[in-house]
């Protein structure tokens, strides 16, 4: 039932006008996010999504500014509050993990055609002096298939899944790695003569002190996405707690930010209204990624992830979210409640 309304919909939204889609949605305002835009080979983050390719990107922007304003976090903390402020056709670009290629590649490209965005950044990987555990899986992933496994380390590997209630069928079981099972990621590497220490100093995978103040700089915005990027439906509240507010601390200190906006890691999902307004004094924006959706929260803004796996072009993956909350809208299901 799934698959067919699946095909259903990719069927149907290529002929659907924007702007009818917008008018019947009443939501004018899109919030799209990448991750990794590059043309490079990078090992730690092609097994997790795809990585947009420069003329993507760029195809991308062609379709978002021909069809919205490109507008930054001021306007939105300026904004918020208003009646209209989600009708106008706007769009807020911003980019999570604090990547380095946000600074290379990316940065240049939206300097040159004037359009603002926000990057976010975990704290403990800034100046790389450690690493998200996703990471570490792609390369993993990445050195597994460059040089087949002997029969004594998939014995290894398959005793260490044992021992933390997982399966090891192929290489890509180790996408199930969590938070909680991550320490054998380490186990794995040594067997394999990887070394994420090296593999940090050589590739400079997250953007440095440096870099932030540079792209501060010229204009872009840096926000919070938790010290370590933990899956917050995982945490209890305090953590959860924590982890936004020590991220956001270290921000305003070290960067003297103004506005303190924060992205979740993974997702908001399962988030309590307690938890928003434990928060409330110290941040001032928050953003979730569960598409075009509105929020219990008001200052907790969706957005859409463009890093999609057989992707299309930035046209039918919006306009196909614009049609989805118009079917949710109708069911009574296109707001989040907390």
């Amino acid at each position: 039932m799934a698959n067919s309304f699946k095909k259903i919909l990719l069927a149907i939204t290529p002929i659907l006008p924007l702007e009818s889609l917008v008018k019947y949605s009443n939501q004018g305002l899109i919030l799209p996010f990448y991750h990794g835009v590059s043309d490079q080979n990078l090992p730690h983050l092609k097994h997790l999504y795809p990585v947009t390719s420069i003329r993507k990107f760029n195809e991308d922007l062609d379709f978002l500014k021909r069809n919205f304003k490109p507008i930054n976090a001021d306007y939105l903390i300026q904004n918020i509050a208003t009646k209209n402020f989600r009708k106008e056709k706007s769009f807020f670009l911003s980019f999570d993990d604090g990547l380095r290629q946000f600074h290379d590649e990316v940065a240049p490209i939206l300097l040159y055609r004037g359009i603002p965005a926000t990057f976010f950044v975990n704290t403990a990987f800034i100046d790389n002096k450690d690493m998200f555990y996703r990471l570490k899986v792609s390369i993993l992933i990445d050195k597994i298939r460059s040089k087949e496994l002997t029969a004594g380390q998939e014995k290894l590997i398959k005793s260490l899944f044992s021992n933390v209630g997982i399966v090891y069928k192929d290489v890509c079981s180790l996408r199930q790695i969590n938070d909680n099972t991550k320490p054998i990621l380490n186990q794995i590497a040594e067997m394999l003569e990887v070394s994420f220490t090296d593999f940090l100093k050589d590739y400079q995978p997250y953007l440095t002190t440096d870099q932030i103040n540079n792209l501060i700089s010229q204009g872009f915005q840096v926000g919070a996405h938790s010290v370590s990027h933990p899956y917050y439906p995982d945490l209890k509240e305090n953590e959860q707690i924590k982890q936004t507010l020590d991220s956001i601390h270290f921000l305003v200190e070290n960067f003297n930010i103004k506005n303190r906006l924060f992205s979740f890691p993974f997702t908001d999902y399962k988030v309590k209204k307690s938890f928003f307004e434990a928060i409330m004094s110290e941040v001032d924006l928050t953003f979730g990624t569960a598409n075009i959706k509105l929020d219990a929260v008001a200052t907790n803004l969706q957005r859409i992830p463009m890093e999609i796996i057989k992707r299309k072009d930035a046209a039918m993956i919006v306009k196909s979210e614009y049609l989805l909350f118009i079917i949710k809208k109708l069911m009574n299901r296109h707001i989040i409640k907390r």
